[in-house]
């Protein structure tokens, strides 16, 4: 029975579970396994029942595998957890569904893309596309599909910044959490997706996920070599964020051939890339976009109120 209402659920909705269920094992502190889930969802679970009439669940283990959480219980647990409430309701699902479920190009969802502060985006594709791209964030990844799904001219200058780019950003986003814990799955996905002829691909695009994994390993040796450094304490938007703008080879070769002799060197992380990672978090803390309707915005808090189609010129 619960086969076959597997197969129900949508490729693109279950993804979203697994991401919701990783998201609450996070704010859990728990480990990411079925056991874990059942655990800690039991104790919350037993928990929230001496104080309410909620009824017995007792599939916490199988949400990892993409299984739906339903009312009453998917509405207490966004209402305890607001930090995983983003899981549920990302453009990332809009972008996908469209692509995935409704079979058709995005050129409606890149066509309200905003910041949600309502000021008007930049005319320039180029520029757009770096404040987009500022840093690896899975947030934004919803964004990004919903310009590189488009069809119209109008958007073609951003779909071949896309080409060149979107990899290496994909792949970034998938080292951090909640992402890290579903790349095979969003990687499959997305690769059905471009069977389909839904978008046409980036530059390198992996023909299977071990292709995939293995771009994934690369990073992480980057990333293993960096926290032995002090560099980063873990895969978090500042670690996706450095290794986006500045790889350390030459520093990694160059400790390599004195490590031969005496003990590694300390390596210093050059100070003005330690300000330019600064820099590009603080323009994303200030850069939230958003596809969909348009926020309402008072004339005295936003001087350009315009579509994004109007400034795609």
């Amino acid at each position: 029975m619960e086969g076959r209402a597997m197969g129900r659920i949508s490729l693109v909705r279950r993804l979203r579970n697994r991401v919701f269920a990783h998201s609450l094992l996070s704010c859990w502190g728990c480990r990411h396994t079925g056991g874990a889930l059942t655990q800690c969802g039991g104790a919350w679970q037993q928990h929230r029942q001496k104080a309410s009439d909620l009824p017995p669940n007792n599939k916490w283990a199988r949400l990892l595998a993409g299984s739906e959480l339903r009312d009453p219980w998917l509405s207490a647990l966004l209402m305890a957890y607001p930090a995983v409430r983003p899981c549920w309701t990302n453009s990332l699902w809009n972008a996908l569904s469209t692509l995935w479920d409704e079979r058709r190009p995005t050129d409606h969802l890149a066509q309200t893309l905003h910041l949600e502060n309502g000021y008007k985006l930049p005319a320039h594709s180029s520029f757009l596309m770096r404040r987009l791209f500022g840093c690896p964030d899975w947030n934004n990844l919803g964004c990004v599909l919903a310009l590189l799904g488009s069809k119209s001219k109008q958007f073609a200058p951003h779909r071949r910044w896309l080409r060149t780019h979107f990899l290496s950003y994909l792949i970034l986003v998938c080292m951090a959490e909640p992402m890290c814990f579903v790349r095979e799955p969003l990687y499959e996905l997305l690769h059905k997706i471009y069977l389909r002829g839904l978008f046409k691909f980036a530059d390198d695009w992996p023909s299977d996920f071990a292709a995939f994994e293995q771009n994934c390993e690369a990073i992480e040796r980057y990333g293993e070599w960096m926290r032995g450094h002090g560099w980063i304490a873990g895969w978090d938007l500042h670690a996706c964020t450095l290794l986006q703008l500045y790889r350390p080879d030459q520093e990694m070769l160059r400790q390599e051939s004195l490590t031969l002799a005496r003990p590694p060197p300390a390596v210093e992380l050059p100070s003005w890339i330690a300000r330019k990672v600064e820099t590009a978090l603080e323009g994303h803390r200030l850069d939230r976009f958003a596809i969909g309707e348009w926020p309402d915005v008072s004339a005295s808090s936003a001087t350009e109120h315009a579509p994004v189609a109007a400034g795609f010129s």
